[in-house]
């Protein structure tokens, strides 16, 4: 048994065989991990076994909150299990006559269980569950002092995996970051402090920049241009954290103190982790592109590549030297209006969807100028 818990830490999926496991040692008829909030109110991602689909799936959207136990489970020390028959104040004969034996648990024939919260951390509860049928009988102080002996290796397991699956999505968030290493970038992890940063990167920290940094965060000089970047960081790691892949970021144009702007694309990084063993983990990058640099992008081949209008094209451009559509439409010499609708046809040819995608799109894929 302990052996299968530490085999966790690298592989998520040997939490079944735990629970199968466990089920056998005790004299069970079923087991489930339940990976929660913070405040253990809303089920995030579970392990069963030997319960029915369609039950266990009533449960984490329902019925977990409609346990009698429940409520005095948030009130009991966590690290260990607690038996429903001799450690909670709802009676066996409560529990019968409850909305959850009677919808829920007695179609199972799930009479009896141990429960408690196994691992807790900033983020996330993690408990375990184990039920006995009115055949099996009511779990003991011995049955439950027996699981509890395997509680601390459980706990242990969840803090090890916690650690290595936040290292494995940092690795794979530097990895999406650099998909080209084409532009200068900084990725900043869950708050907000730079963690990593390209060799380009560090080339534009030695020299005239309206980037500043404190205490490991980035923002820039002007203060109007630092405040709407300081939302839209916070946008994305939002986005990050809640895996809404629909928001790709946005951009910004800071300027320098010689007159010229740099431009800021900053993206929602999300790196696909086991939900089971880690906090979900949000990262943003901020990708840097200098205007002045000279045109990035061959506009011929960009052209041919998405199938663009002559319009739709010169607005393209235009984007590479300004992330301000008014500005565009001035370097365009058509409305603001015009500007809009072209985005928008620009986007569906690419499979943009907003501006920084776009930008993020035109300077590092095959149109870019070597």
């Amino acid at each position: 048994m302990i052996e299968n818990i530490f085999s966790t830490v690298t592989d998520p999926g040997a939490w079944s065989a735990v629970l199968r496991e466990l089920i056998a040692c005790t004299n069970s008829r079923s087991a489930r991990l339940l990976v929660m909030n913070a405040d253990a109110t809303r089920v995030v991602s579970s392990i069963k076994e030997n319960l029915d689909d369609n039950y266990h799936r009533q449960y984490t959207e329902y019925y977990v909150n409609a346990c009698p136990w429940r409520p005095e489970l948030q009130q009991k020390p966590p690290g260990r299990l607690y038996s429903t028959y001799l450690h909670f104040s709802c009676s066996q004969s409560d529990f019968l006559r409850s909305e959850f034996y009677n919808d829920w648990a007695g179609p199972q024939d799930i009479h009896h269980g141990v429960c408690g919260t196994i691992y807790r951390d900033s983020g996330r509860t993690v408990q375990l569950l184990v039920q006995r049928t009115g055949g099996q009988g009511h779990y003991t102080e011995q049955d439950t002092a027996y699981i509890n002996h395997f509680v601390p290796h459980l706990h242990h397991a969840f803090q090890l995996s916690g650690q290595v699956a936040d290292r494995c999505a940092r690795a794979e968030a530097v990895a999406l970051a650099a998909e080209s290493e084409t532009l200068p970038y900084f990725l900043l992890d869950n708050s907000l402090r730079v963690i990593h940063c390209n060799p380009g990167a560090e080339e534009l920290l030695g020299v005239d920049t309206p980037l500043i940094f404190r205490d490991g965060h980035i923002g820039v000089a002007d203060e109007v241009c630092n405040q709407r970047l300081q939302r839209l960081l916070k946008d994305c790691l939002a986005a990050a954290e809640s895996r809404a892949f629909q928001t790709t970021g946005g951009s910004l144009d800071v300027p320098r103190t010689d007159g010229a702007r740099l431009q800021l694309l900053v993206r929602p990084i999300h790196p696909d982790i086991p939900a089971l063993t880690a906090k979900p983990a949000g990262y943003v990058v901020v990708y840097l592109y200098d205007p002045e640099a000279g045109i990035a992008v061959d506009p011929e081949c960009l052209r041919r590549l998405y199938s663009l209008s002559e319009a739709e094209l010169r607005v393209s451009i235009a984007m590479l030297a300004t992330a301000d559509p008014a500005e565009v439409a001035k370097r365009c010499f058509i409305s603001l209006h015009t500007v809009r609708s072209h985005l928008k046809a620009i986007f569906a040819k690419t499979g943009s969807n907003s501006q920084a995608d776009l930008m993020k799109r035109l300077l590092t894929g095959p149109a870019r100028r070597r």
